[in-house]
């Protein structure tokens, strides 16, 4: 590839070749899709998992009586944590991001005669929980677009061109923190703090709900659940947390909760009082919210390494690290003619995907040639596909420049 100078990760005190070794990613690829994807184990989930399900195979019955509401306790607990959300009944645990959009969609207090907004770029997890909540409710759904063109957008275009959309019959904003198809990343902060001032004017049963896919987001980005200001967070735990596959949450507070009704029955607490007659509480949390039935119980209850692993990295360290890379990563592509990087370069616009084209061959042959060439990459799965690398904590600066000198190789 040319010899441009790229900005290469800072020395910091973390030793990032310790933390690659506990991920057991073959070292035949260069792994640029997993992060975004699905993630690999690192050591401390794997022996959590492994601890529980040793546990689980001697003495199913037992071990679940025993622990079942303590270990989904503690997984509610860590996850508080890390969002600094005081309260862990304020988090539902779920099997994964569209587990999440689904409950909160279906189970919201939606009439006719309001509507759903949200920008046209979502992923088809949030737009289809959409459409069939509004199906059901007879409620209105409407797309907007977010932004004019990519290469030129900024935080107070996203924000301008969702709110100058709210009306009276707006009920939910649908957002996505950040987009798996562009890699641009949404100011959350910033629409909700317009968000609230429309809001102001408005009682309980009326205001505008934010609701967040969060999972690109989750894992890299450093703000608390109280800085993003949306209503709803979902996100899946298996991606840029490198948590137990199989696993997610879902965020709220006290008063957001208020809107939702169950849609699957829960396992917590409550089902053993409603078991004796006992009336549903008349005030919902997390725990209500939490889909029932038996999940892989071994990894849900395994869920608090991933976020004791991110936490014994450091929060600023990971942001700094995948921000690092991916930056390295971006500055590389933009460099080569035959390639359109399509992510912004700004870090307060992007976060881990980097989306981009090569000249004169489709998504699939990029992605397919890069294969070949040892480099794993992914295709976006949206009408508009992209080829993605998505740098994550295990990989190196050095991987970084064998994958653009991949790319560069794709030159015609």
């Amino acid at each position: 590839m040319p010899t441009t100078e790229l900005t290469r990760p800072a020395q910091t005190s973390v030793d990032w070749e310790a933390i690659r070794s506990l991920f057991q990613l073959s070292p035949d690829y260069i792994h640029l899709g997993t992060s975004q994807y699905f993630a690999s184990h690192p050591k401390p989930v794997r022996e959590a998992i492994d601890h529980h399900r040793r546990e689980l195979d001697k003495n199913p019955v037992m071990y679940i009586v025993k622990h079942e509401q303590e270990y989904a306790k503690k997984a509610r607990e860590a996850a508080a944590k890390y969002l600094r959300i005081d309260d862990p009944d304020q988090i539902a645990l779920t099997d994964s991001t569209t587990m999440g959009l689904g409950t909160i969609y279906t189970g919201l207090n939606i009439q006719q005669g309001q509507e759903i907004l949200t920008s046209e770029h979502n992923y088809y997890s949030q737009q289809e929980a959409i459409k069939r909540a509004t199906e059901r409710t007879g409620a209105g759904f409407r797309e907007v677009t977010l932004y004019r063109d990519i290469h030129e957008v900024t935080e107070e275009e996203m924000v301008e061109n969702i709110i100058k959309e709210v009306t009276d019959r707006t009920r939910v904003v649908g957002a996505t923190w950040v987009h798996s198809s562009t890699g641009l990343k949404t100011p959350i902060a910033k629409l909700a703090q317009a968000l609230a001032k429309i809001n102001r004017h408005r009682d309980e049963e009326n205001k505008v709900l934010l609701v967040v896919d969060g999972v690109h987001g989750f894992g890299i980005e450093r703000e608390s659940f109280a800085e993003l200001g949306c209503d709803f967070l979902i996100s899946g735990c298996h991606k840029w947390l490198y948590g137990p596959r199989g696993t997610g949450i879902i965020a709220a507070t006290p008063e957001a909760w208020q809107h939702v009704y169950p849609v699957i029955p829960s396992f917590s607490e409550t089902m053993y009082d409603i078991i004796k007659g006992e009336q549903q509480p008349k005030k919902v949390n997390g725990t209500h919210m939490s889909p029932g039935g038996f999940h892989a119980m071994e990894h849900y209850w395994a869920l608090p390494s991933a976020f004791e692993f991110i936490e014994s990295i450091g929060k600023d360290e990971v942001y700094q690290r995948v921000h690092e890379l991916n930056r390295m990563c971006k500055e590389g592509l933009a460099s080569m003619s035959h390639v359109n990087l399509v992510t912004p370069l700004d870090d307060h616009l992007s976060a881990g995907i980097i989306a981009f084209e090569v000249k004169g061959m489709t998504v699939k042959e990029v992605v397919k040639r890069l294969v070949e060439k040892k480099v794993i990459a992914t295709e976006a799965p949206y009408l508009h596909s992209y080829a993605r690398f998505t740098p994550g904590i295990y990989n190196t600066p050095e991987e970084i420049k064998q994958a653009l000198d991949a790319v560069h190789s794709l030159k015609a």
